[in-house]
């Protein structure tokens, strides 16, 4: 336990210098934009690769895989239903057009740009595996229901076809794809290759972890935090939802793998990329983005809890 405590607490310590570093201009925003364009087109990609690709495929993974996909569908369903609950039947005091936005923002998880690197560090191995095909579920989610979603109360919603795959096929999918290819055909990169690749993916979870801190360092966090709604959202979707998830699958008889990653993949603030999509779809993206800013600063507590919850539960 005292391992998961510590690897947990660096992540989170990286994140805090990225954090100062902003604060006192080291790092600004335009340095921002470059790392996370290095995190999504270049590390991410890569550590997805060498993950999947240093396995090996049987009959028992393939049936996970099928598990992992179908939970997560069923996850981002529940997530969706509970967010719309709340924001109708419970916290009512929300500007009618914005209903759409808290939903949103509600059910997406940052199991992708925060979600991969703290897996790895925390979990490794299979559950990372497991990760990587629930941020599939997550992309198709955010581009094919999402938009609709953002709409509700503003008539005329139409799903594209063409627009939802042109945004799903990002390189973290690209290489995802790839990747389970070669897991399922028996196939595996040259040493030489997946040693490149494997060290550049190296540097996902320490950049990440930067990067956020940046972000956040860029956060009115004193008038973020004001907004009453949107901390009870926070504390809603970073409390109340991993709990809901545990009860609906702990009880199933699946690999303990496969429920620490349902369960794991509940944990996280919302995904950055809703405040694009609502900026696509002309909502409320600065609400978006406070929804992130909110969730994210207080997933530093709420993820490392239960992380060492699910470790210490599941025998991890």
């Amino acid at each position: 336990m005292f391992a998961i405590v510590s690897k947990v607490i660096s992540i989170f310590l990286i994140m805090a210098v990225g954090f100062g570093l902003y604060k006192k201009d080291i790092f600004t925003a335009k340095s921002t934009k470059y790392f996370v364009d290095l995190l999504l087109l270049v590390t991410t990609p890569c550590m997805i690769l060498s993950s999947i690709t240093s396995k090996e495929f049987d009959t028992s993974m393939a049936l996970s895989m099928l598990q992992v996909f179908g939970l997560a569908c069923g996850f981002f369903a529940v997530a969706s239903f509970a967010g719309w609950f709340i924001f109708t039947k419970v916290v009512k005091d929300i500007p009618k057009e914005d209903l759409g936005v808290y939903i949103f923002s509600f059910a997406s998880v940052n199991n992708g740009f925060m979600g991969f690197p703290i897996t790895q560090a925390i979990f490794g191995g299979d559950i990372f595996y497991f990760m990587i095909l629930h941020n599939i579920v997550l992309s198709f989610y955010l581009y094919g229901p999402g938009p609709l979603i953002l709409s509700i109360n503003h008539p005329g919603a139409k799903l594209n076809f063409k627009t939802l795959l042109k945004k799903v096929v990002n390189p973290s999918i690209v290489a995802s794809v790839i990747g389970i290819v070669m897991l399922v055909s028996g196939l595996h990169l040259p040493a030489m290759l997946f040693d490149t690749v494997s060290t550049i993916g190296d540097i996902t979870v320490p950049l990440s972890m930067l990067v956020v801190g940046m972000q956040l360092g860029d956060t009115d966090i004193r008038n973020t935090f004001k907004n009453k709604i949107l901390v009870v959202m926070a504390m809603l979707k970073m409390m109340l939802m991993p709990f809901i998830v545990f009860l609906l699958v702990n009880w199933l008889p699946i690999a303990a793998t496969v429920k620490v990653c349902i369960i794991f993949g509940s944990v996280f603030p919302s995904a950055v990329v809703t405040s694009a999509v609502t900026l696509i779809e002309n909502k409320n993206a600065t609400l978006a983005a406070e929804c992130i800013a909110v969730s994210t600063l207080m997933s530093v507590v709420t993820i490392p809890v239960i992380a060492m919850l699910l470790c210490g539960y599941y025998g991890m």
